[in-house]
């Protein structure tokens, strides 16, 4: 009888563990170049917002959070950048990994954002539509709706060759 527990405890360890692994890091390259999928989050504020209400503009989103610091250490440079080109049909969402709410708003009280910044505490859409393993990650989307390029780690978005990229995908 003890084996058969300790066989039954054994298998529902492992079934939750190998349901908790992360997707691995090429597996988000398999999206390059195909739409972005769409999904419904919530604001901070509480509001559902989806993708798709963005159709046509060219969009970052950001995959982050609170407690990842080359995370903290990137999200001046992408207001900048959004602040520079957010007239010409360009659109900055960062979605945040943290699983508090509260802790997303205080941070965003100290360091003010100019862009949507959504809740995925759950990890829902990160995992499972954008394959993210690791924080940071960004996805580029063409006005097409396409997946352009995938940044993986902290960026300085003030960098030329990033705004040129930009720059040539907007309108």
């Amino acid at each position: 009888m003890i084996k058969y527990c300790t066989l039954i405890l054994l298998i529902l360890l492992l079934a939750t563990t190998a349901s908790a692994v992360p997707p691995a890091p090429w597996e988000s390259d398999e999206i390059i170049g195909k739409v972005a999928p769409d999904f419904t989050l919530k604001t901070i504020d509480g509001k559902n917002f989806s993708l798709s209400t963005l159709k046509g503009k060219t969009v970052l989103i950001n995959f982050w959070a609170t407690w990842c610091p080359p995370c903290v250490e990137e999200l001046p440079s992408m207001n900048k950048l959004y602040l520079k080109y957010k007239q010409k049909g360009f659109e900055v969402v960062a979605v945040s990994l943290d699983s508090s709410t509260a802790k997303v708003k205080k941070y965003i009280v100290k360091n003010p954002l100019n862009f949507i910044v959504l809740l995925d505490p759950d990890k829902r859409v990160a995992k499972k539509l954008y394959k993210v393993s690791a924080q940071p990650t960004t996805y580029l989307i063409s006005s097409d709706g396409k997946i352009i390029r995938k940044f993986f780690g902290s960026v300085d978005w003030t960098d030329e060759v990033v705004q040129k990229e930009i720059e040539g995908l907007l309108k």
